[in-house]
């Protein structure tokens, strides 16, 4: 009996020490203070400061995008084409309450305020098509409408984040944050679908820091059988939505025909025009567009990267059914079951 006693204290202060020090290094995280910057009145960029001052108020930066003639007449653009075309113009924020569960903090002539006018969240709001109809929107990370680059915004970024254990060992992580937002609409089955995205990056490390950001962002678009938007942790259900941490999974239920990407390739201030296909054989409710960052895959550095993407007009155009966009797949693990695949 005796020496059953002493086999489980041992056994607990072997396990006990394993968990200890698993805590240890994910609550001792070496990080230097950080300044905060506010860009055109509601982004916030935190840049880190190494020259062992203290940070100060958060310092306002305006970056007001130049206007050029596709950004000036982007309002009025109708899209009238001989196919069923629908345009969600998110050039014109909501000027009331959306009631989505989110809010943002905007800066506005030495004052601040909360408010959720123009903020996606978890809760959907009915935003206005070309067609006089409107599609439920909902966000991740606190999507949102900024007056100065008169469109919607989506926010990703990945930062170094060092944490050291009992033993002193100290060790390089992803600090990763996305956003994402969700439309409904009716995709039918068997017709083919184009959608464009037209998108502008900025790098916000290259305005502040003055250095390029490592690597560049990825843009997903993925058809889903609902809006609802999956969390980056499916077991933290006190995990905020209003939160930019971690970024979204996406649905692996035939992932292959139903989602797209594209990775930026240029450094600077650069507008694409990205065009996603897809020939949906079943019903879909719902458009994804998730913006994920560059991250290390445990074997390179840490890419420092920090990128708003302005999206000011989406466009869906039906077309004929074209099989060839899909691929046959005979075996698939995740095939058909709701599984997710971790944002990278």
């Amino acid at each position: 009996m005796r020496k059953f006693y002493y086999y489980l204290l041992f056994t607990f202060i072997i396990t006990g020490c394993d968990n200890k020090e698993e805590l240890s290094s994910k609550s001792q995280s070496g990080k230097n203070p950080t300044q905060t910057y506010i860009i055109n009145g509601d982004i916030i960029y935190e840049a880190e400061i190494t020259d062992g001052s203290k940070p100060k108020k958060p310092i306002l930066v305006y970056d007001i995008p130049e206007k050029t003639k596709d950004n000036a007449n982007s309002k009025n653009k109708t899209y009238k084409t001989s196919e069923h075309t629908v345009s969600i113009n998110f050039g014109y924020p909501p000027t009331h309450p959306s009631n989505s569960g989110c809010t943002v903090k905007r800066y506005n002539n030495g004052n601040s305020y909360y408010t959720d006018s123009g903020v996606y969240g978890i809760n959907p709001y009915p935003y206005p098509t070309s067609e006089g109809k409107s599609c439920l929107v909902r966000g991740f990370g606190t999507p949102h409408h900024n007056l100065y680059y008169g469109s919607l915004i989506l926010f990703v970024s990945n930062k170094e984040e060092k944490r050291t254990d009992i033993r002193s060992r100290v060790t390089s992580h992803n600090d990763n944050q996305g956003s994402a937002i969700s439309i409904e609409y009716p995709f039918k089955a068997n017709v083919s679908y184009e959608i464009n995205l037209t998108v502008i990056f900025y790098d916000n490390r290259y305005l502040i820091d003055k250095k390029f950001s490592d690597g560049f962002p990825t843009v997903y678009a993925q058809l889903k059988d609902d809006g609802i938007i999956t969390p980056p942790y499916l077991r933290n259900i006190n995990l905020d939505p209003c939160v930019k941490d971690g970024v979204i999974g996406l649905d692996a239920t035939d992932y292959v025909n139903n989602t797209r990407s594209f990775t930026l390739d240029s450094r600077g201030q650069i507008e694409r025009y990205i065009n996603f296909k897809f020939s949906p054989t079943k019903e879909k409710k719902a458009l994804l567009i998730s913006l994920h960052p560059k991250i290390s895959d445990g074997l390179s550095a840490i890419p420092i990267n920090d990128y708003t993407m302005a999206l000011p007009i989406i466009k869906i155009t039906e077309k004929p059914f074209d099989p060839s966009l899909n691929v046959e797949i005979k075996t698939s693990e995740g095939e058909g079951r709701g599984d997710i695949i971790r944002g990278r």
